[in-house]
């Protein structure tokens, strides 16, 4: 049976914003959505905030169409977020937020250009990644795909322990020794004592041969 495998297109950046909000793939990026279409102020919103496994934050930055200006935008935004780390670890203390560490970058885009990614390219000191998305829709069921782009050394690091987490071995106890058995008592030795007699006692010689050296001596007489 074929599926019929179709791509959809997302012109909406609010739709798009709660279709990866929901989606799995960001949970499978090791990140964990605080909210989204938070305004810092009447210019500045950010679209989703996220945090990772160590408490650092994480500032999607969703489009959906080529566009070097989502860069810059970013930079912005992450401007803010840097001053009010402290707040938001206040405001959702539910999330695991640690202000210490400075945020990061993550764009979600249909393309970019060359420009921008070699502008990435040389960058230091901000973890900054860059992904391209597609939205399917298969046997009534849609899905989104992210396709890494860009990633920086320090999500480089983790990818392996964030996608593919090894399960834990599960320490089956050792089988106990089988008791080895008791060695058998073996048995005691007889030991017989030896009478030694006195010097002056002399052995008498049995009777029976005694009397038939008597017998053999009547014969031969």
């Amino acid at each position: 049976m074929n599926l019929a495998i179709s791509r959809l297109a997302i012109k909406d950046a609010k739709e798009l914003n709660e279709i990866v909000s929901r989606d799995v793939s960001l949970e499978e990026m090791g990140l964990t959505v605080i909210c989204r279409g938070l305004p810092l102020d009447s210019k500045t919103v950010i679209d989703i905030l996220c945090h990772d496994e160590d408490g650092q934050l994480a500032i999607v930055k969703v489009s959906t169409e080529e566009n070097d200006d989502i860069f810059f935008e970013g930079l912005k935004v992450l401007s803010h977020v840097n001053t009010v780390k402290l707040l938001l670890k206040f405001s959702y203390k539910e999330f695991k937020i640690n202000e210490k560490l400075t945020p990061s970058l993550v764009f979600l885009a249909p393309s970019y250009s060359d420009h921008l990614t070699n502008i990435i390219g040389q960058i230091q000191g901000l973890r900054i990644d860059l992904y391209t998305w597609e939205y399917f829709e298969f046997d009534n069921k849609k899905a989104l795909n992210l396709e890494p782009v860009w990633l920086s050394e320090a999500t480089k690091s983790r990818a392996g322990t964030v996608k593919k987490r090894k399960p834990k071995k599960t320490v089956e106890p050792e089988p106990e020794p089988e008791p080895k058995p008791e060695p058998k008592a073996e048995p005691e030795p007889i030991v017989e004592e030896a009478v030694i007699p006195p010097k002056d006692v002399k052995a008498e010689p049995p009777k029976a041969d005694s009397e038939n050296k008597s017998k053999k001596k009547k014969w031969f007489d």
